[in-house]
């Protein structure tokens, strides 16, 4: 598992051939304004972040939580859940029929739950989760059994360790309906610091919760470089691209906390250095709507 979770991550950040532009058109509805639903997301409802909650949060956007099926295609808990909110445009053939909606009995997902049926049901806002009295189509009492079962039944993941589970816990709880308001436009800054707040939350962790961090890095790193059209930005994703390689050695490494210690200011440096590079033209990005539409239109 972790050698197949690895290889998703390095391939995303290496921009493996693909049908498509961007992984989440792998999961998104074409509804006439696919690139303003892949350069937009409803805006996060929370306010500032404890340590636990910003690990939480990396974790939360990482296809290594779940494992299985769902890692293999990128999907993360936030392709559902966007930004904690609802994607309102999710449609991923094996596990809906209906945009906005999954079925959390999928065969495809789960081998446990599956029931051989197609009975998608609408994707739950997770804004003030922590309050609710019940979660789930069996009236769960238990938000940390509800969340378990979804990883581990719902979609067979690997049981996060004890640190990663609370982390992801603290995140759930500090979505706030009263922090919430409109929309955002997906930028480079955004996905950058994605990439530097795992790696920060990495540092702060245990070593099995900094692995799944780095992990979690790794992924976001690719989702930067998605968005950086080859023939304009070659040599800033091969950076990227090794630099998501340098993430996944100290994941493997005897001592995960000891490699970033010695490694992660540097790895920093040379992250910034490039995001840097890359602002500069950032128009001329798949964070830009219209690049992203002409793109889109010549496939």
């Amino acid at each position: 598992m972790k050698a197949a979770l690895a290889a998703l991550a390095l391939a995303a950040a290496a921009g493996a051939a693909s049908p498509h532009l961007l992984r989440a058109q792998v999961w998104t509805a074409d509804q006439g304004a696919l690139a303003r639903d892949l350069t937009h997301a409803p805006r996060e409802c929370i306010g500032a972040l404890s340590p636990q909650a910003e690990a939480g949060r990396a974790l939360f956007r990482s296809p290594g939580l779940l494992g299985g099926p769902a890692a293999r295609v990128g999907l993360s808990c936030n392709a559902c859940h966007s930004n904690g909110r609802v994607n309102a445009t999710f449609l991923l053939p094996e596990l809906t029929n209906r945009a906005g909606a999954a079925d959390v009995t999928s065969e495809w997902a789960s081998k446990v739950r599956g029931d051989g049926m197609m009975n998608p049901r609408p994707i739950p806002d997770l804004v003030d989760v922590g309050s609710r009295p019940t979660h789930g189509q069996h009236n769960d009492p238990s938000l940390e059994h509800f969340v378990h079962s979804v990883i581990e039944e719902e979609f067979q993941g690997p049981p996060p360790s004890p640190q990663a589970f609370d982390d992801l816990m603290h995140y759930l709880r500090a979505l706030d309906a009263q922090r919430c308001a409109g929309e955002v436009r997906l930028t480079l800054r955004d996905a950058a610091n994605d990439v530097r707040r795992a790696v920060g939350a990495a540092q702060r962790a245990d070593a099995p919760t900094s692995s799944a961090l780095l992990l979690a890095a790794q992924d976001a790193v690719g989702r930067v470089v998605e968005r950086l059209p080859e023939a304009r930005f070659e040599r800033q994703r091969t950076a990227l691209e090794s630099l998501a390689r340098d993430l996944g050695a100290m994941r493997y490494s005897t001592d995960v906390r000891a490699a970033l210690e010695t490694g992660g200011g540097g790895w920093s440096a040379r992250f910034d250095a490039i995001v840097a590079q890359v602002a500069r033209r950032e128009r001329q990005t798949y964070f830009n709507e219209a690049m992203l539409r002409t793109a889109l239109n010549r496939r």
